[in-house]
């Protein structure tokens, strides 16, 4: 008999299935896993609730909750039956809530609090550990993140701890050509920097905020676009809201076809869509380069400043209430 894939908010799911459905979270989360808690926590029936589960015949072999939250969505509660594991049943749930909500919400990050042990599993899905691990009901878990944005040439997402991703950002920020318009310029020397970047990079992740790994749909990697809180300079801020930074920052080799261009031009759109109306960049102002990206994405010259990263920039500023006009190269 066929396995068949469903999904549905609560209130649309037959009684008899629903309560299949229920009694599967219970068994797995409450009684094999020894875990006295809550397992029907109120959030089944949140606005934007779903559920998704595979069945075969009347009964329920797997099943998970996707819901909608201010600034990203979320996977979880996936269970599947013990008589049914080792099937690819759970995996085939997690592919079809993740072409959902891609499509639904593109670029927005889905967030998981996934079991530790299966951390691994989950980054078959595009999943990264995203903070801390932590306990939950005596359970490790850890956080993770998955976000993934294609634009017309370009795939923007998470980037991995995994050797091909490593060893570009390694290769990438060793360049002097790179460094030289960053901070002070100080190249990578060890590969182990990689990690300590991907830490801090990992801390900037808010919502739609984040710094994203650009490649192409064949997965060559390219760059990095991010959009994040920008530091102010000491003094400046004065109770200011923080500023949002958009930037980018490109292997030499991906150069001079207007990647920086497609892949920036992407995040603002997300970031208009969700509010953020007033978008900065800051280059060195010997960086022509940069400052040519800045106006081709829709940001007006607006002279040089010191209010950011305690050194003067030259900076571009969105242009709050237009709609934004990119030119491509």
């Amino acid at each position: 008999m066929a396995v068949t894939l469903h999904r549905a908010p609560v209130a649309a799911i037959d009684p008899l299935t629903l309560y299949r459905l229920l009694w599967l979270r219970v068994t797995v989360f409450v009684v094999e896993q020894e875990a006295a808690y809550p397992e029907i926590d109120g959030r089944d029936i949140e606005s934007g609730a779903e559920l998704m589960w595979a069945v075969e015949g009347d009964d329920v072999l797997a099943t998970l909750r996707i819901l909608r939250e201010a600034q990203n969505t979320r996977i979880g509660r996936v269970a599947t039956a013990p008589d049914a594991r080792g099937r690819g049943i759970a995996a085939d749930l997690m592919r079809a809530a993740v072409e959902v909500l891609d499509a639904e919400a593109p670029g927005i990050p889905i967030l998981l609090d996934a079991q530790a042990h299966l951390a691994g599993w989950y980054g078959r899905f595009g999943f990264v550990v995203s903070g801390p691990p932590f306990a939950e009901d005596g359970i490790p878990h850890v956080p993770m993140r998955r976000t993934r944005l294609v634009t017309e040439r370009l795939v923007l997402r998470e980037w991995t701890r995994d050797d091909a991703d490593r060893a570009f950002l390694f290769d990438m920020y060793r360049r002097p050509e790179v460094r030289r318009y960053l901070g002070d310029g100080r190249v990578m020397v060890d590969a182990a920097e990689v990690d300590t970047l991907l830490d801090r990079w990992a801390g900037l992740a808010d919502g739609v905020l984040g710094v994203r790994a650009v490649a192409t749909p064949g997965g060559r990697l390219l760059g990095s676009v991010l959009l994040k809180r920008i530091p102010w300079s000491a003094g400046v801020s004065e109770g200011r809201p923080d500023d949002v930074e958009i930037g980018w920052h490109f292997h030499p080799d991906a150069r001079g076809e207007g990647h920086a261009t497609e892949a920036a031009a992407a995040l603002i759109a997300i970031a208009r869509d969700h509010g953020i109306r007033r978008i900065v960049a800051v280059t060195n102002p010997a960086n022509a380069a940069s400052g040519a990206v800045a106006e081709r994405i829709g940001l007006r010259p607006a002279g040089e400043t010191r209010d950011y990263y305690d050194t003067t920039c030259a900076l571009y500023v969105s242009r709050d209430d237009d709609e934004v006009s990119i030119e491509r190269t």
